[in-house]
């Protein structure tokens, strides 16, 4: 397994190696990096003349200013993105990573069936664990409830690990959380139930998370993108047909034991770009997360194919 604890302090100017080709990559050690983790064990990234030093960082809020300096290219959820940049980041997304939808929830919420919880009107004066205050998570939840009528501050929104999630549920210190796989599944085996599912409110589907990258360092690198990209595309490929594999490394990976991510449906990804992948996260921001500066959504991305 390549992903370490330190990245590689070694390159160009710009970040990387002289000509782009080696890439410092920061990863978060979830299911959505897979497809990156995927590419540099099978080789993808191999394939396209890349080399990959990847990094798992726990606090991904914190890799923007970071980005074409210790790392570039960077694991990073759409909020962070537009908030990095109406502070004057100069960050960019260069690719599409994971997509949640009705269809394929990969993000609920999880209550005890003792409760009562069945919707977001249940919610008030309920005590609701969220894995970050300022996450897109959160944010989508918080979006989710006021645009069904509930004052956000009715709920009592407190951060809480995930793996701790399912352990605080069972003692009553919290009545609702806001779960990812596979802990979905963890939750369910332990008699939860699910409470709703929030994220439909931003928009269907809603983009998650991409990468990203120093907008000066992507608009040298465009050659560098598109076989990065390549890359991903073979790794999403390869996750699509070889599930089991797909499961061992993210086991591997995670330190997620093999028999908890068994039975847990895999993200959908792709490496998409469009200026509303960004921009559906807009609205919610402004409802909920005060934010309230203009953007020019299109200028946030680099299309490596111009």
């Amino acid at each position: 397994m390549s992903a370490t604890a330190t990245a590689c302090s070694s390159g160009g100017p710009d970040g990387g190696s002289a000509d782009g080709k080696e890439l410092r990559i920061a990863v978060n050690n979830t299911v959505a990096s897979l497809p990156v983790v995927v590419a540099d064990e099978q080789g993808f990234f191999k394939e396209q003349g890349l080399s990959a030093k990847i990094t798992a960082v726990a606090d991904i809020t914190k890799l923007p200013p970071t980005l074409g300096k210790q790392y570039d290219i960077g694991f990073g959820v759409q909020p962070t993105l537009i908030r990095a940049a109406s502070q004057g980041v100069p960050v960019t997304m260069i690719s599409g990573n994971a997509v949640t939808s009705e269809s394929k929830p990969e993000y609920v919420l999880m209550t005890r069936p003792d409760t009562g919880i069945k919707g977001p009107e249940d919610l008030k004066g309920k005590k609701l664990g969220a894995p970050t205050l300022n996450g897109n998570i959160h944010i989508g939840t918080l979006y989710w409830l006021q645009q069904n009528g509930v004052d956000p501050e009715s709920v009592d929104s407190l951060q809480v690990p995930t793996p701790t999630m399912v352990d605080q549920l069972k003692a009553g210190l919290i009545d609702a959380a806001e779960m990812q796989q596979p802990f979905i599944d963890v939750a369910k085996k332990a008699g939860m139930v699910e409470a709703g599912y929030s994220l439909g409110a931003v928009a269907d589907p809603a983009t998650m998370s991409s990468w990203q990258a120093d907008k000066n360092w992507a608009e040298k690198n465009k050659e560098t993108i598109t076989k990065f990209r390549a890359a991903l595309d073979e790794s999403i490929e390869w996750i699509e047909n070889n599930d089991d594999e797909a499961r061992k490394v993210l086991s591997e990976f995670t330190g997620i034991d093999l028999e908890v991510l068994a039975d847990s449906p895999l993200s959908d990804f792709s490496t998409e770009m469009t200026p509303d992948a960004v921009e559906q996260w807009d609205a919610p921001m402004r409802a909920v997360a005060g934010f309230d500066a203009e953007i020019d959504y299109s200028s946030l991305m680099v299309d490596s194919a111009k």
